[in-house]
């Protein structure tokens, strides 16, 4: 009944995929679709998946893909001279600096520039090239004239693998997820950077979060938080905002690391609690806390002195 169940869902929702920019044909310029090989980066090599991105030994995707928004900013229009420009200068000076077919590129109508879509990387992939990043947020980036702050987001895909290893587990954590972003909403705005303006990523009402039926969640490109996807093995935080430098991206990074890891170890109760989410976090997590979420007044010192003596310390670039 419930296999049945999911497979009707998934049918009904082909139309509204969020990801369907307007330029291309659907089935190459949906955001996960479209790569030359689908692939899934571990922290050491790359796992060739199927056409739906599934493993051929059938274990789960445990990563993160990213939607990283640009704007050209030598650019005044959003014309498609501007997106070839920049598809070029991606190509063949950001692209190279990471292991082959990672990246791809599609248009975008709301965005002077391209979004650069990822396949899936593993936390430790990411950490193992947070060198490159640094090269292409610091030094590519600003080169070429590109910008990847203003007026542009870098929205999270989480692999529900991620969430735990059964359908309950995952099911029970997505709706923690959806309830904490939503019910700290500021908080979350400020540190996932997105210090623009949420018109692409609302809050939601999440009164009914215990009881959300997590293979029928909506889509729209209106909403903080898209769990649409759920039956096809993940969810996407559109809070994230654009990154301006590399150490602001990291720190989202790891933001979003030690939310998806401390979920499954929260209760309901806990939930409420700023303290209680952000406990254990590395002192990456803890400066965005301090330096963006309490200059914006979204938490207390209180919290913040409660927190610091939990936070452990890892060497990261």
């Amino acid at each position: 009944m419930r296999k049945d169940k999911q497979h009707n869902n998934k049918e009904m929702r082909k139309g509204n995929l969020q990801g369907y920019h307007h330029t291309e044909t659907y089935g190459v310029n949906y955001a996960f679709q479209g790569f030359r090989e689908n692939l899934y980066f571990t922290s050491d090599r790359a796992i060739k998946c199927d056409a739906n991105f599934n493993r051929v030994d059938g274990k789960p995707l445990k990563g993160y893909g990213l939607e990283i928004e640009t704007n050209f900013i030598l650019s005044t229009n959003r014309d498609m001279r501007a997106q070839n420009i920049l598809s070029n200068i991606m190509e063949t000076a950001i692209f190279p600096l990471f292991p082959a077919n990672l990246f791809k590129q599609q248009t975008d109508c709301t965005i002077t520039g391209t979004e650069c879509i990822t396949q899936v990387m593993t936390k430790e992939f990411i950490r193992n090239h947070y060198k490159d990043f640094k090269t292409m947020w610091n030094d590519a980036f600003p080169m070429f004239g590109i910008s990847t702050a203003s007026g542009v987001g870098m929205h999270v895909n989480v692999s529900v693998g991620l969430l735990g290893t059964s359908a309950k587990t995952q099911e029970e954590n997505c709706r923690k997820l959806f309830y904490i972003i939503n019910h700290h909403y500021d908080l979350f705005k400020i540190a996932f950077n997105r210090t623009g303006s949420t018109d692409w990523c609302r809050r939601m009402t999440y009164s009914n979060a215990k009881t959300l039926d997590v293979h029928c969640m909506s889509s729209s490109h209106s909403n903080c938080f898209n769990g649409s996807h759920f039956d096809d093995g993940r969810i996407e935080i559109r809070l994230v905002g654009g990154q301006k430098n590399y150490a602001c991206f990291r720190n989202t990074m790891e933001t979003l690391f030690h939310i998806i890891g401390r979920i499954k170890e929260l209760s309901w109760a806990q939930l409420d609690s700023v303290v209680a989410i952000f406990s254990g976090c590395n002192q990456y997590v803890f400066d965005r806390l301090k330096s963006n979420c309490f200059t914006a007044g979204t938490i207390t010192q209180e919290d913040l002195d409660a927190i610091r003596a939990t936070v452990k310390t890892e060497e990261l670039l």
